[in-house]
C-alpha cells in the first residue's frame, strides 16, 4: 500500500500556479507516495486538473476543496507527511495534529527572519514563492530540484481565429483592490494600441470584474469597438488557457490570470507597485515587469495578511505612456 502525503494549498488561482513546480518535483522525488491536496475551492482544484503533472499522474492524486475538508478524516493516521504552502502555521499544525500527522513542513513567504525550527522555511533571502515552496522539499529529504519556465498545461485544442490580439487583465480580489492599475490608465493604453498598431485587445477575467471593463470602456469611441473583444465571465478555465496561449502579449496587474498566463509560457507585462513581484509575480522567462513600489510597499503584514491602502498611489504612478512604450519594446514594433 502506498503512503499518503498531504499538501495544504488552499489559496487563490495565482498561488496554485506558483505551486506547480513544487508538485512536479514532489512527484519525481517521492515516487512511492500518493498525494492528497486541499484547495481553496473547486475552481482552484479544476485548474490543477488541467496540468500535465496531474494528467500524467492522476492515480496518485486525491484532490479536495475546503468544503470537502471532512473527507480528509478518512485518512486519519494514514498520512505519513504533510506540507503547508504559505498557510497559517497555527491552523496548519492544528489540522495536522487532528489527523495524527507527526512529520510536517511549512513555508512562510512573508516571514523574512531565519526560522528557529528545522521543519519551517522562512523567506529570509526574498525568494519567489514558487522557488520557496520547492525548496521546502530540501528540508524534508535530500532531493534534486528543478524550476523551469515552460507550458505547464495539457493540450486544450484549437481556438477560432480572431486575429492578433493583446490580453488585458485588470481585476483582483475584492480585498486586493490596491493591486489594480487605474481604469483610466487601461483606457488610454487601449486607445494607443488600437490607433497605432494592428492588434485587437481582449478583456478576460470573471463576470464579477465586468464593472472594471465597463469603466475602462466608458466614453470609448464607437470606431474602436470592433477591435475590442469582451470575454469577462464568458470563458471556462480551458477556454481561458487557450485564449492566453494564442495571445501576442498579456498585460495586467498582480492577479490570478497573470499567473495562469505565466504557466502558459506566453509573453507577459506585469504592472506592480503594491506587491513585491520578486515574491508574488508571474515567473517565466517571458515576463517583463514595470515595478513602481514606494516606501510603504508591499501591502502585506509579515504573516501574509492583506493590508491594502485606499489610495494606491504606487499603481496610479504607472503612466499609460510607460506601459505602451514597454509593449512596443516587447513586441518589437
Amino acid at each position: 500500500m502506498r503512503n499518503n502525503i498531504l499538501v495544504l494549498n488552499n489559496h487563490g488561482l495565482g498561488d496554485v500556479v506558483m505551486s506547480f513546480s513544487f508538485f512536479e518535483n514532489l512527484l519525481v522525488n517521492d515516487e512511492k507516495s500518493n498525494i492528497i491536496v486541499l484547495f481553496k475551492s473547486n475552481l482552484e482544484k479544476e485548474l490543477f486538473t488541467l496540468t500535465l503533472a496531474y494528467a500524467e499522474n492522476q492515480m496518485r492524486f486525491k484532490l479536495f476543496s475546503m468544503n470537502e475538508i471532512k473527507k480528509l478524516f478518512l485518512y486519519f493516521f494514514r498520512i505519513k507527511k504533510a506540507y503547508a504552502l504559505g498557510i497559517n502555521e497555527a491552523k496548519s499544525k492544528k489540522l495536522f495534529n487532528i489527523l495524527g500527522i507527526k512529520e510536517y513542513y511549512l513555508a512562510h513567504p512573508y516571514e523574512y527572519t531565519k526560522s528557529k525550527s528545522t521543519n519551517v522555511l522562512h523567506n529570509e533571502t526574498i525568494l519567489h514563492k514558487s522557488i520557496l515552496y520547492t525548496n521546502l522539499l530540501n528540508i524534508s529529504n535530500e532531493c534534486s530540484l528543478n524550476n523551469v519556465s515552460k507550458d505547464f498545461f495539457i493540450d486544450i485544442g484549437s481556438l477560432n481565429d480572431i486575429g492578433k490580439y493583446i490580453v488585458f487583465t485588470g481585476g483582483s480580489g475584492e480585498l486586493e483592490k490596491h493591486k489594480r492599475w487605474t481604469t483610466t490608465g487601461y483606457r488610454k493604453l487601449l486607445e494607443k494600441i488600437i490607433v497605432n498598431t494592428r492588434y485587437k485587445v481582449a478583456f478576460v477575467g470573471s463576470s464579477g470584474e465586468q464593472q472594471i471593463v465597463d469603466e475602462i470602456l466608458l466614453d470609448i469611441e464607437d470606431k474602436y469597438m470592433k477591435n475590442i473583444i469582451q470575454l469577462n465571465g464568458k470563458t471556462n478555465l480551458k477556454e481561458l488557457i487557450n485564449i492566453l496561449r494564442n495571445s501576442s502579449l498579456v498585460v495586467g496587474n498582480d492577479n490570478g490570470v497573470l499567473h495562469i498566463a505565466s504557466a502558459c509560457d506566453v509573453k507577459i507585462l506585469g504592472l506592480f507597485g503594491s506587491t513585491n513581484y520578486k515574491i508574488t509575480g508571474p515567473i517565466s522567462k517571458n515576463v517583463e515587469i514595470i515595478d513602481n513600489r514606494i516606501e510603504c510597499a508591499p501591502c502585506y503584514a509579515k504573516d501574509g495578511n492583506i493590508e491594502g491602502c485606499e489610495d494606491n498611489i504606487c499603481m496610479k504612478g504607472i503612466s499609460p505612456e510607460q506601459v505602451y512604450n514597454k509593449i512596443m519594446e516587447i513586441l518589437e514594433l
